[in-house]
């Protein structure tokens, strides 16, 4: 992956670099290294802004939403999850609106009180 990464960002490939930096994140994530995992994010999120990206915003900020989860940084998550709601919400990005259903309902009871706080933070639909 660093390979990759090197490559895209000697050829000016930002939309591949804020893949590439999302793929890494991912991968620390996997092996429980959050601190890591949210670096290469944070970079992803900002390639991603920077070249309007929405999709791929999208996608960073649920990544990030879920490792705040993960490590029980609730609000954070919950924050992360609103911002990626909203947008998926804007630009009609069913797939992310579905993740978050589907997250909640993975996480059980706790994922019903999830799904309540956070939608207190949805604008009406």
């Amino acid at each position: 992956m660093q390979q990759s990464l090197a490559i895209r960002q000697e050829i000016g490939d930002k939309s591949g670099e804020g893949t590439t930096l999302n793929n890494i994140g991912q991968i620390f994530k996997a092996r429980g290294d959050y601190e890591t995992a949210l670096r290469y994010l944070q970079q992803s999120l900002a390639i991603r802004q920077e070249i309007g990206d929405v999709a791929g915003l999208c996608a960073t900020l649920f990544n990030m939403g879920h490792i705040h989860l993960q490590n029980e940084e609730v609000q954070e998550g919950i924050a992360k999850f609103v911002e990626t709601y909203r947008i998926a919400h804007k630009i009609g990005y069913a797939q992310v609106l579905r993740a978050l259903e589907q997250l909640a309902k993975d996480l059980g009871q706790d994922g019903l009180n999830f799904w309540k706080q956070l939608s207190k933070q949805f604008p009406e639909s």
